[in-house]
Formats: structure tokens, sequence, C-alpha cells
């Protein structure tokens, strides 16, 4: 457990993304959960030892990835997500049954998540929500791009941001939801000189440093470039994944993680070349992909 600021904290050594919580007077934010229930309740307990007897606690799921998503129930809290994350979970069946199984996500080494509740969020929001359990307010925003609801938590009064997948101190993104362009508005944001001096938390390795999210906006500048030049002649999807291999040195990975990681790139971009420019539908022409 690292602390960042006082009562502000970030996790990187349980399975899954990057957590994190802020203790404040009048509550406890959990900012997404360990993949693993038992991790889930040993992430819960020693927060609650540190809290001093907090009695309001909620969970804030920044996205609806399943790796920040499934292992959610553990916290025992009542669970905040964008309208559009909360869309998504509430579509899935009421078991997780481990779809998607070569996505390169990190439930998948972790078969004994297959079965697990999925989360249904009891809050949701659209652009901002506020939480004045403090003298300063604890802001959560919208800011899509990796996923339609994807969002950050922003503590203002302490520099500090957690932005789930906006930004990855490890490994290639994940674009099987993504959208390049909105992608790239949002790390432009994060560029503002508002962000500055911030200390910025990616849900997948935790701190990230500006010149990182410059480096990360021109990689996807160039892969949208290139997607697009295959769709314009309407290459196939193998076209797309093939591009993987190409790409992956834009992305900061260990060597012994590479086939992992180059098959995530590689779903990634299959899945994000059929969504954003050939979708399937059904009869009433509404996206199935």
């Amino acid at each position: 457990m690292h602390e960042i600021k006082p009562g502000i904290y970030y996790e990187d050594t349980y399975p899954g993304p990057t957590i994190g919580a802020i203790l404040l007077p009048q509550g406890m934010i959990f900012i997404d959960a360990p993949l693993r229930p038992e991790d889930g309740h040993r992430w819960k307990s020693n927060l609650l030892n540190r809290s001093q007897g907090t009695i309001h606690k909620i969970v804030v799921c920044l996205d609806d990835h399943p790796d920040r998503t499934i292992g959610v129930n553990s916290l025992d809290c009542p669970i905040v997500a964008h309208r559009d994350a909360a869309k998504t979970l509430q579509e899935q069946s009421a078991v997780f049954r481990g779809q998607l199984p070569e996505s390169g996500a990190i439930w998948e080494k972790y078969p004994e998540t297959t079965g697990l509740q999925w989360v249904i969020p009891d809050i949701t929001f659209t652009e901002r929500m506020q939480f004045h359990w403090a003298d300063e307010a604890v802001l959560i925003e919208h800011h899509p791009g990796p996923r339609p609801g994807s969002s950050w938590v922003i503590i203002p009064s302490e520099k500090v941001v957690f932005i789930g997948d906006a930004a990855s101190a490890t490994g290639p993104p994940f674009l099987g939801k993504a959208h390049l362009p909105t992608w790239i508005d949002t790390l432009d944001i994060l560029l503002r000189a508002k962000y500055k001096d911030y200390q910025i938390i990616s849900g997948r390795g935790g701190p990230v440093k500006l010149d990182n999210i410059r480096e990360l906006k021109k990689s996807f500048r160039k892969i949208h470039r290139r997607v697009d030049k295959l769709a314009n002649r309407r290459a196939s999807v193998d076209d797309v994944s093939d591009l993987a291999g190409k790409f992956m040195d834009e992305f900061p990975y260990l060597k012994r993680d590479r086939e992992f990681f180059l098959q995530r790139l590689r779903h990634g971009l299959s899945q994000y070349y059929i969504r954003n420019y050939f979708p399937q539908t059904d009869d009433a022409g509404k996206k199935i992909v």
C-alpha cells in the first residue's frame, strides 16, 4: 500500500487493476476493487484499520472492464459508476462467465473468477459527481475514450487524480471498446496546465508522468492513421490485428509479458476496427459488437 498524500492510497500488488482509496473525516471512497474476493476483503480490512471507525463507505468503478468490476462485491458497499458503464454492466448475465477469453485482461490468468456475481451500480451520474465528506470536495468526472463510461476521481485540494485506463504505466491499452479521437481529447485534458503539478495514478501500474501521456498521445495518432487507411481500403480484420507487432514497442512492458500483451493489442485492434468502422447490427439496426 502506497500513501500518496495523507489519507490517499494506491495498491498495485493485487492481481487486477491498480486500485485506490481516500480516507476522509466522514467516509471512505474505494477506487475500483481487487480482482479476487479474498484480496478485496484484505484491502478493506487494511483500510478500516487506518480509518479509525469510518462509517460511510462507497466504491467508484472507473469503468465497466471485468478486471475492475467482477471483484467489487467483496467491498460490500454502494457502487458508483458512470451511466454508460452501468448500462453495460446491467446488460451482462447475472454471473460472470469469462467472456472474451483472449482479450489480454488480467482476469484471464485467474479462472477462479468465473462464476462471480456481476455488480449493478447503485448510483450513476452523467458528467460529474461531488463528495463532500471533508472540507474540500472529491470529484468524479466522466472522461470517455478508453470506454464510453470511463471516469476519473479527482482530489483538487491534494492535486491527485486517479485516471483508470486513460493511460497505462505497464502494457498496451485495451482498445476493444475505445474511440481513439475521443481518447486523444481526454489525454489533452491531462496535458493542460491545470494538471501540471498533479500526481496522476493510472489504473494499470500506478503513477504516470506527463511525458508518458504525451508519448501515448503520439502513439494513438499513429495507430488511428494506420487503421483509418486500412478501413478506407476495407482491409480484413486480420490485417488490422497484424499491426499489433508493429506497435508493441510504443508501450512499456516487461519482456516476460510480451506474448500476453501482444495478444491484448491484437484483440483490441481487431475489436476496435469492427466496432468503429464496420459494426454488426441486429434486425432493428442496433449495434451488437
